[in-house]
């Protein structure tokens, strides 16, 4: 009976690798990589650009009881600068200053006259507020507007008046790179009215203005 425990025991011995190179490899579980979505741009920061453009301004020109409108037209160019803070990743508020140079000037005829008008700069500062799609924006924009207004009677002499107004414009941005940001702007300004005494002439004039203009900033 012992002798038969151990030849079994033996056998078992043998075996039991003949039995376990039989049985098949466990299946190796496959890691699936993590996935994150694309980045979106993020708007928060300062920023300082360049704009160049045009203007067509109008002044509503009134003296010796006549009126005329005389076309101010011409180019403008200069710098601008602002902050802008990303609220929302599709909600943007910002502040915003710029100074331009401008060559609009124009001159007409009024009740026996001859009279011509030069604004020959001009500055903003606005509150933005925009909605963001990545690295496209469009935004509504508005505030307080400055510029100098000179009026001029042939013969008579001239005045330089420093004007303040309002402002209201849109536009669109779109981020060429993670620095660069692009623009387009429409700005509707309006300085009301206001009068001069030139050389015993008087002169009273509504100037606004209509501006249409391309920047390209830099975001910090």
């Amino acid at each position: 009976m012992k002798r038969l425990l151990l030849s079994s025991a033996a056998l078992l011995g043998l075996a039991g690798p003949a039995l376990a190179a039989d049985l098949p490899e466990p299946a190796l579980t496959e890691v699936t990589p993590e996935v994150y979505g694309a980045t979106v741009f993020n708007w928060t920061g300062p920023y300082v650009g360049a704009t160049v453009g045009y203007g067509f301004g109008q002044a509503e020109t009134r003296t010796g009881g006549r009126s005329r409108d005389i076309d101010l037209d011409g180019v403008l160019g200069g710098i601008y600068a602002g902050y802008n803070f990303q609220v929302h990743p599709n909600f943007l508020i910002g502040a915003e200053a710029d100074f331009v140079f401008t060559g609009q000037s124009g001159d007409g005829r009024v009740g026996g006259s001859r009279i011509s008008q030069d604004n020959t700069w001009m500055s903003t500062i606005r509150a933005r507020v925009g909605g963001t799609f990545d690295r496209f924006l469009v935004y509504g924009t508005g505030g307080v507007a400055f510029a100098d207004l000179e009026t001029k009677v042939r013969g008579a002499g001239s005045e330089t008046k420093n004007k303040v107004g309002w402002t209201l414009g849109a536009g669109v941005e779109t981020a060429f790179t993670d620095n660069i940001v692009g623009r387009l702007e429409y700005q509707y300004v309006d300085f009301g009215s206001d009068s001069s005494n030139i050389g015993g002439t008087r002169v009273k004039s509504d100037f606004n203005d209509n501006i249409i203009r391309a920047g390209v900033a830099y975001k910090f």
